[in-house]
């Protein structure tokens, strides 16, 4: 036999043998990904309004720390389970403090530095579950850096803008005005969300007078919709 066959035989060994050696890094992804995928799941039913249980919130949670236990390097997995954190303290099923939870969201910042729904999502969590609207609009106005018209941001700066406006700052209200503007030129779910929020935090009154002293116009169909939607006479 040759010295190429050998130099032949000798390379695929060392090929089988580092395929082997990725096997069980690719499976170990795989399982995380499955279990990432499941807890998902139950994050969007939940914010389609079905009921929650908490046998359902226990499931979830599981899932969601099996996939960051199996892989911390996915920003992904550190949100959602953020996200199935924060449903199991809102519903009362559990507590979290508040420094696993800027562990989690400032370490996917960190491995996705950007991506702006990752700066929305923190903003919405210091928010409303650690209580600081101020350092919330510090993420915002990062997450607006990366993406200026980042739907999630918006929609999470009205939220949050909304819920705390007697307290905001003037800058931060001047921001909320101003995502309030581009909220209603951008996408329906957008559109829908800027409705909703006006709806649930009693903000019609200062939207709808927002709106009536623009010095500028407002392109015809936004114009449009906001007299016939958002502000519509009853």
């Amino acid at each position: 036999m040759s010295i190429t066959f050998y130099s032949r035989q000798f390379l695929i060994l060392l090929m089988l043998l580092g395929l082997g050696c990725l096997l069980p890094l690719v499976f170990n992804q795989g399982v995380a990904s499955a279990y990432h995928f499941k807890s998902s799941y139950y994050l969007n039913a939940w914010e389609g309004k079905t009921t929650v249980d908490e046998v359902q919130y226990r499931d979830a949670y599981a899932a969601a720390m099996n996939a960051y236990e199996r892989d911390n390097s996915s920003p992904h997995y550190r949100i959602t389970l953020s996200k199935v954190m924060e449903w199991g303290v809102y519903l009362g099923f559990d507590s979290f403090s508040n420094d696993e939870f800027n562990r989690l969201l400032s370490g996917a910042i960190a491995l996705r530095h950007n991506w702006p729904a990752a700066y929305s999502d923190y903003g919405f969590n210091l928010a409303f579950y650690q209580d600081k609207p101020d350092l919330a609009f510090d993420q915002f106005r990062i997450g607006l850096e990366y993406g200026p018209f980042a739907p999630e941001v918006i929609q999470q700066i009205l939220s949050v803008g909304f819920a705390y406006w007697p307290t905001l700052t003037m800058d931060d209200k001047y921001l909320v005005f101003d995502s309030i503007k581009l909220a209603s030129t951008m996408d329906h779910t957008t559109r829908n969300h800027l409705v909703k929020v006006v709806g649930l935090y009693d903000k019609k009154s200062l939207v709808c007078s927002y709106f009536d002293y623009l010095p500028e116009p407002l392109p015809e169909n936004t114009a449009n919709w906001i007299a016939h939607s958002l502000c519509k006479k009853t």
